[in-house]
């Protein structure tokens, strides 16, 4: 478990539902932003070939004599009073969610930090995720920022190789402006947003991509290579 505000290796069943959903919020707006950034791309030429991995949520069915599943890490004890709670708020703070994601290989490849955005002029996928970054930023209104970008090659049964993204943090904003963690853990709000404008260097497909460069550090768009060194 993440440590998300009730202790080390603590997580109320109320804390877990709200960071899932969050979680999930993230990734379902990670693949609506590529599908808009694929669509952008294919109009300008430029080759994207990666997808955001795939993921569902779940709730775990409880029968009240049992208590949770073993793997939940949630005592009966909590079940009772989290479904008691949901029961005076009409809530759904008593569901115990899961987020079902494909087995990863444990070869991970990191393209960007929480607060760390290379440029990878040198690497086709990694120019490529960098300016994803910046479209999805300017896709939502200098609201959202990708962060902690990391993928992983899946082999298919007809020997294809897919790239599959996921991500670890978003920096977010809300609609009014507001610096707080809409994303859950990892968001760093405002200033990670502004890490992000000090930190982002345009590379070569950001400009055949035609995306704006207003609010950037002042840095050169230096051309890509194709080749895949590090």
């Amino acid at each position: 478990f993440f440590n998300i505000g009730a202790g080390e290796g603590v997580v109320e069943i109320q804390e877990n539902y709200h960071q899932v959903v969050k979680e999930v919020t993230r990734l379902s707006k990670a693949g609506y932003f590529l599908k808009r950034f694929i669509l952008e791309a294919n109009k300008q030429a430029v080759d994207i070939t990666q997808g955001v991995t795939e993921f569902k949520l779940g709730v775990e069915v409880v029968q009240d004599t049992c208590g949770p599943s073993k793997a939940s890490g949630f005592s009966l004890d909590q079940y009772q009073l989290a479904s008691s709670a949901q029961i005076e708020s009409e809530s759904n703070h008593g569901i115990i969610v899961w987020l079902f994601e494909p087995r990863r290989s444990s070869t991970v490849s990191h393209w960007s930090g929480t607060n760390e955005y290379p440029p990878w002029h040198r690497n086709k996928l990694g120019s490529t995720l960098n300016a994803f970054t910046h479209y999805t930023y300017l896709l939502s209104l200098e609201s959202t920022v990708l962060a902690d970008l990391q993928s992983v090659l899946r082999v298919g049964f007809i020997l294809m190789q897919h790239t599959h993204l996921f991500i670890q943090a978003t920096t977010t904003i809300d609609e009014d402006g507001n610096g707080i963690q809409v994303c859950g853990v990892g968001d760093h709000g405002m200033a990670g947003i502004n890490t992000f404008l000090e930190k982002h260097e345009c590379v070569d497909r950001c400009k055949q991509l035609r995306l704006q460069r207003g609010g950037f550090a002042t840095k050169p768009a230096l051309e890509d290579s194709d080749d895949n060194e590090d």
